[in-house]
């Protein structure tokens, strides 16, 4: 197990370069695997059809992805920290490849059901796994810059599925063509085969955890400091909201919205909300950037549900059919993505430093995100038939936004302060050490 452990770490820190290297890998499996969750969509029929799936099945497809990153989220965590971070990322990898294949040429609905399954436990693993990488590939100091791009593999897998899956299906011959679905999973294996082989060169890590350094300096461990592991676990568990909100309701039911009450077409009212997304790219990385210079993580997340509040309060359910409502709605969306995925986990390794209690605060991250989507599948359709959509925003979406923005608001110890009291701490360590070398 030891041997497996060490499996692609190195006998020293690794360079500025080869740490971003092999965050290009990790990412490029992010994305991949955020693909895999949505590339069914505009094929989703057929599919069924084709498998002898009836329309209540159909669920299923999307289904075993959110019960799967649910269930793996603390069991990934152990696995991680067992096997090592290089043996756990290429298994999961494998694992992704191997459930895609078993779908490309599944004959049974069975068999393919058995194949999204596995394409669910590698999204489910990676979920949990590939944030907790970041503290120990970066310094403390870089956590919002890479926190920041990492947070953008979801939205990044999102666009490109949305536009490339229908293109994919439409060259396929659509629905005029037995087994035209195939396609998109010859697409995704190739992905998979390319990230396996680019985690395999590239994925490294550093001799000594970064977040287990006083500033990177091999020489110099951190001493044991105060975790704030209630704040800790609270702003990841609150990160249910923004998926339950984002995920679960807008991007899953927003486009049947706009085609029912504004008129749009099937393409425009699946374009809109992609924009969102195609925001939050850019804007998230920016906000890593200056939740590093200027510490404001923890107001970031706040700021970020408030937005999120008012976006669904005033501007994405107005009656009528005109667009400005909803429009304004994506607009914002789009920067609310940018603060809270980005903030969340950009605070949680500024308030847990020990690196086994960072897992176990990022875990429950992960978690939060496959119980939104998990509740959210059952719950959202019902709530919306008997509320209705503006109703269901207002008095159920709203109202979870602003309380997890109150919470983190009053509960969560700010960035700023907790590197004050941790410079504090550091700096009578120093003192104390210095006094018990004068008295010996």
């Amino acid at each position: 197990m030891e041997k497996l452990a060490r499996f692609g770490v190195e006998g020293r820190q690794l360079t500025p370069k080869e740490r971003w290297l092999c965050f290009a890998a990790l990412f490029f499996l992010g994305f991949t695997a955020t693909f895999n969750q949505f590339k069914v969509a505009p094929a989703i029929q057929y599919i069924g059809t084709d498998l002898g799936m009836s329309v209540d099945m159909l669920s299923q497809i999307m289904g075993v992805f959110s019960i799967a990153g649910m269930i793996l989220a603390f069991p990934g965590m152990w696995v991680m920290q067992r096997c090592g971070v290089k043996s756990s990322i290429v298994t999961t990898a494998c694992i992704q490849l191997v459930g895609s294949l078993i779908c490309a040429f599944s004959s049974s609905a069975a068999m393919f059901l058995i194949g999204r399954t596995l394409e669910g436990v590698a999204y489910g693993l990676i979920c949990v796994i590939g944030p907790n990488i970041m503290p120990r590939l970066f310094p403390l100091k870089n956590q919002g810059t890479c926190m920041g791009i990492w947070s953008q593999w979801t939205p990044m897998g999102v666009v490109i599925a949305f536009f490339t899956a229908p293109l994919i299906y439409s060259a396929a011959g659509g629905a005029a063509v037995a087994f035209s679905w195939q396609p998109i999973w010859y697409v995704s294996i190739a992905l998979e085969a390319v990230s396996i082989a680019w985690l395999m060169l590239s994925c490294k890590m550093p001799a000594v955890p970064e977040n287990e350094l006083v500033d990177s300096d091999p020489t110099r461990r951190k001493a044991p400091g105060r975790n704030y592991m209630a704040a800790g676990i609270l702003v990841c568990a609150v990160f249910f909201v923004w998926v339950y909100v984002y995920v679960a309701n807008i991007n899953t039911l927003y486009p049947t919205f706009l085609q029912n009450a504004k008129g749009l077409d099937v393409f425009d009212s699946s374009m809109l909300p992609n924009w969102t997304a195609m925001i939050t790219i850019p804007l998230g990385i920016v906000a890593g950037i200056l939740a590093d210079r200027f510490s404001f993580r923890k107001w970031m997340v706040v700021v970020g549900y408030l937005i999120v509040a008012a976006c669904v309060f005033f501007f994405f359910y107005t009656p009528g059919s005109d667009m400005t409502g909803p429009w304004a709605g994506c607009i914002l969306m789009g920067l609310a993505g940018a603060f809270v995925p980005t903030g969340t986990r950009a605070v949680a390794p500024v308030l847990v430093p020990e690196p086994k209690k960072t897992d176990l605060v990022l875990a429950t991250m992960a978690f939060a995100t496959g119980l939104a989507q998990v509740v959210g599948g059952y719950v959202v359709s019902p709530l919306v038939t008997s509320l209705g959509y503006q109703a269901n925003a207002q008095m159920v979406l709203a109202p979870m936004a602003l309380v997890a923005a109150l919470l983190v608001a009053l509960f969560v110890k700010s960035d700023r302060s907790v590197t004050r009291v941790r410079a504090q701490e550091a700096a009578a360590d120093g003192e104390a050490h210095v006094a018990g070398e004068l008295t010996s």
